[in-house]
């Protein structure tokens, strides 16, 4: 009884640290983030990413550019999809990551993907933080626009 009670307590146990176990790589890696971001950014919507992806100056200016938008009801600065670099797209297929590092704490991942058959490339800017973990700092878009540079513009 006491084995049985022990061997259930290590389950449970078990299945309480998962979420902590599969979070770690995703933070220690810059592809696996990039991996992370992307499916959160292409199966809804950019700005609702979560922030644990995400430098705190940039999940700032998303979180405002939200803000924004519910305020506005509408539109304030970003009018499309940043993966898709425009309104309108489906991703054809699994996406292509490379890193490019430019030093031991920031680099860039390219992401390589095709929206309606048309090769798209888009570069996410990663840092480490001071916590260890690398999050994305700017996402630029196919045709070369920053969301950093975009999203920090004033608001009319």
């Amino acid at each position: 009884m006491r084995i049985s009670r022990a061997m259930t307590g290590a389950g449970v146990l078990g299945l309480l640290l998962a979420p902590v176990a599969q979070a770690a790589p995703a933070c220690a890696a810059p592809l696996a983030v990039a991996r992370a971001l992307f499916q959160a950014g292409t199966s809804a919507r950019f700005l609702d990413t979560p922030d644990a992806l995400l430098a705190p100056g940039f999940a700032r200016l998303i979180a405002a550019e939200r803000d924004c938008q519910q305020r506005e009801q509408g539109i304030c600065r970003l009018d499309h999809d940043p993966w898709l670099d425009g309104q309108d797209g489906e991703v054809d297929a699994e996406p292509g990551y490379q890193w490019v590092a430019r030093s031991p704490a920031a680099g860039t991942v390219e992401v390589r993907f095709a929206v309606w058959g048309e090769p798209r490339l888009a570069r996410l800017a990663m840092r480490r933080q001071a916590d260890g973990c690398w999050r994305a700092e700017d996402l630029v878009t196919d045709r070369g626009q920053s969301l950093r540079a975009l999203l920090v513009r004033p608001f009319p």
